[in-house]
C-alpha cells in the first residue's frame, strides 16, 4: 500500500486508509472525522450512485469531463471508498476496440505414428461446438522446417483438410526465426487432428509432438463515449486556399480525451475542405497543434447525416478549433457538434456495503498508481458485462488540506532579508579586505 504524506498542523495526513474496522461508525459526522487524514490529499470527489446494488455482482460506470479536467492525466489518483470507508479495488478499462486470443479447452484423445514417419496428435474440444481458428504446436530442437497437415472432424472419423503451415525455428545471430503458429478458417469441429511430418534434413526420426494450445482470435467491441460539446459562434478567417470559418469548440474540461467529432450540418448540399487543430484552456495562452483534416461532402437527396471527422490517434485537448474552407460559398449551418473518444470505465465488485453510494475522489498529482490485484486478474472480456451505474457531479472535498507550499512562497519577504544580509556580509568582508590591503601598503612604504 502506497502512503502519501501531507503535512497539516499538528498531524501527518497519510495519501490511503488504515485497515478498517468492521464496525461502521454510528453516524456521518463519524465516518467523516474518520476520514478526514486518509484523504486529505485528494482535492475533490464525486459520489457512484448505486442505483441496482446486487451483493458481490461487477458494476461500473464512465468518467466524465469533469474528471479529466481535475485528475492526473494518467488516472493514477483514483481512488474508490464504499460508504463504510472501506476501499474499494477497481480496475481502469479504456474501452477501445480490440482482437485478442482466448485458450479453448482441449483433451487429448489419440497420439499415434502418422504416415512416412510423421507424428499424429488428435485433440476433443468438447461438446460445447466452441469456434477455434489458431493452434500453436510446440515441437523440441532448435534448427527445422516442418509440414504440419491440420484436420477436423465431428465424429472422428471423417476428417476435413483445415490448414497446411510450415512450423519453423532457424537461429538467425543472436535470434531466431520461430513460427509454431496454425491459423484456418473459424471452424466448430469437436476434433481436431495435426499430422507433423519430419524435416526431411535434419530429422533422422519422428519427432514428438509437444504442448498443443488451441484458440479463438475475437474482437472485443469497444465503447464510444460520445459527448454534446459547446461551439462558440463562426468567425470569419482565412482558411486553407480561400475564405474560410473557424468554430472554437468546448470540450468542458482540460486534458479531455477525443479522437472524432460528429457535426450536424444543416446544409443540404455541398462539398467542403476542413482541418481541425487541439489546444489547451483559455488561460493557459497554448498555441492550436494540428489534428487533422478531410473532405466533407453531401450530395442533394442524400440522407442528412451526421459528417464525422476522426483523428487517427486520440487527443488530450481542452479546446478544438474547427477551420472548414468555404470560397465563394455560403458558410456551413452547424446545428451541433458532438465529441467522443473511447470510454474511460471503472469497473469494481459490489459488497455488502453496495447500499449507500460510494464515493471515488481525485486530484492528487503525487498519488501513486494503485495497482490492485483485482484489476490485474479481470479478464478482457466479462460475460456478462458489468451493471452500469452513475458517478455524480464533482464536488470539493471538506476535509482537503493544500499541500504546504515552500518556505520562500509563504514568506516571500524573506528572500529579501537574506539577500540583504548577504550584501551586508559581502561588504564588511570586502571592507575587512580593503583595509588590510592599506595596512599592508603603509608597512612597505614604511619598510622602504
Amino acid at each position: 500500500m502506497c502512503l502519501a504524506v501531507v503535512s497539516v498542523p499538528m498531524k501527518l495526513a497519510a495519501a490511503e486508509p488504515g485497515p478498517a474496522s468492521t464496525e461502521p461508525p454510528p453516524d456521518a459526522a463519524a465516518r467523516e472525522a474518520r476520514t478526514a487524514d486518509s484523504v486529505a490529499a485528494w482535492k475533490y470527489f464525486a459520489e457512484v450512485r448505486l442505483e441496482t446494488p446486487a451483493k458481490d455482482a461487477l458494476l461500473d460506470f464512465v468518467l466524465p469531463p469533469s474528471v479529466f479536467d481535475a485528475a492526473r492525466i494518467d488516472l493514477a489518483d483514483l481512488r474508490l471508498y464504499d460508504a463504510q470507508w472501506r476501499a474499494v479495488p477497481y480496475a481502469l478499462r479504456v474501452r477501445s476496440e480490440v482482437d485478442t486470443t482466448e485458450a479453448v479447452p482441449a483433451k487429448e484423445f489419440n497420439r499415434v505414428p502418422g504416415p512416412a514417419g510423421a507424428s499424429q496428435l488428435a485433440l476433443d474440444l468438447g461438446e460445447q461446438q466452441i469456434e477455434h481458428n489458431e493452434v500453436e504446436i510446440h515441437t523440441p530442437g532448435t534448427n527445422f522446417r516442418r509440414r504440419v497437415l491440420l484436420e477436423g472432424s465431428d465424429d472422428a472419423n471423417a476428417w476435413s483438410q483445415l490448414a497446411q503451415h510450415d512450423l519453423v525455428h532457424y537461429p538467425s545471430g543472436q535470434k531466431a526465426f520461430i513460427d509454431k503458429t496454425v491459423s484456418y478458417t473459424p471452424s466448430r469441429y469437436r476434433y481436431l487432428r495435426m499430422t507433423v511430418a519430419r524435416d526431411p534434413l535434419n530429422d533422422v526420426e519422428a519427432i514428438e509432438i509437444g504442448t498443443v494450445i488451441v484458440r479463438r482470435r475475437v474482437k472485443i467491441p469497444g465503447e464510444l463515449d460520445i459527448r454534446s460539446v459547446t461551439v462558440g459562434e463562426r468567425e470569419p478567417v482565412r482558411a486553407d486556399g480561400g475564405p474560410g470559418s473557424s468554430w472554437l469548440i468546448d470540450l468542458q474540461g482540460k486534458d479531455v480525451p477525443v479522437d472524432r467529432l460528429f457535426v450536424t450540418v444543416a446544409d443540404e448540399a455541398f462539398v467542403r475542405n476542413y482541418y481541425i487543430e487541439a489546444g489547451g484552456p483559455p488561460e493557459a495562452n497554448e498555441r492550436f497543434r494540428w489534428v487533422t483534416n478531410g473532405v466533407w461532402q453531401r450530395r442533394a437527396g442524400e440522407p442528412r447525416r451526421d459528417m464525422v471527422a476522426e483523428f487517427g490517434q486520440e487527443v488530450r485537448a481542452a479546446r478544438l478549433r474547427l477551420v472548414v474552407t468555404d470560397h465563394s460559398n455560403p458558410a456551413l449551418r452547424l446545428e451541433s457538434v458532438r465529441a467522443a473518444a473511447p470510454a474511460r470505465v471503472i469497473i469494481a465488485r459490489q459488497s455488502e456495503s453496495a447500499a449507500a453510494a460510494w464515493r471515488l475522489y481525485f486530484g492528487h498529482p503525487k498519488a501513486e498508481a494503485p495497482n490492485y490485484d483485482f484489476a490485474r486478474n479481470l479478464p478482457p472480456r466479462i460475460v456478462p458485462p458489468p451493471d452500469r451505474v452513475r458517478l455524480g457531479p464533482r464536488q470539493e472535498n471538506p476535509a482537503y488540506q493544500p499541500e504546504p507550499l515552500p518556505l520562500t512562497e509563504r514568506l516571500p519577504w524573506l528572500i529579501y532579508v537574506l539577500l540583504s544580509a548577504a550584501v551586508a556580509v559581502l561588504a564588511l568582508l570586502i571592507g575587512s579586505l580593503a583595509r588590510a590591503s592599506i595596512r599592508i601598503a603603509d608597512l612597505r612604504q614604511t619598510a622602504t
